[in-house]
């Protein structure tokens, strides 16, 4: 299966995963100035996860040596690589925007420990990355046995 069927398959589900959880977590763990759907704050933190989803498969694909890895199930390697990128990107998306002013956080929004960083988008990206790989495997197969 060619890699840009993959990638098509990857970006419909992680665009689906992180949109929800975006929507779900914004309204009461941020403080925004709208929650529209129109929000272009929104959609470019969708699409900025989108994105690092994006690098991650293709990173692992470069670490693995081919796109095949995704049919696997997940190797000790695969999955401290994929924690490493999600601690790494998240804290630095977090407190940049957090330096800029972008956004701030609400009262309810649990800190990771001794910092001023936000439990939810680290364990965002710690949940949503291997979950639509997963979720893309299965699709991926589903449409591999169908050919």
């Amino acid at each position: 299966m060619e890699i840009l069927k993959k990638l098509s398959i990857i970006i419909v589900v992680s665009l689906i995963l992180q949109s929800v959880w975006e929507f779900l977590q914004c309204g009461i763990f941020y403080n925004m100035s709208s929650m529209s759907i129109v929000e272009p704050l929104m959609w470019q933190a969708i699409f900025g996860d989108v994105n690092m989803t994006i690098i991650l498969f293709l990173l692992l694909t470069f670490i693995h040596g081919n796109d095949k890895w995704i049919f696997n199930k997940f190797n000790k390697v695969t999955y401290i690589i994929i924690f490493l990128y999600a601690l790494a990107l998240s804290f630095y998306f977090e407190s940049s925007a957090l330096y800029t002013k972008r956004w701030s956080y609400s009262e309810y929004m649990p800190l990771v420990l001794n910092t001023n960083i936000g439990l939810l988008p680290v364990i965002q990206l710690i949940v949503l990355f291997p979950l639509t790989f997963t979720i893309s495997r299965f699709i991926l197969k589903k449409l591999k046995s169908g050919s």
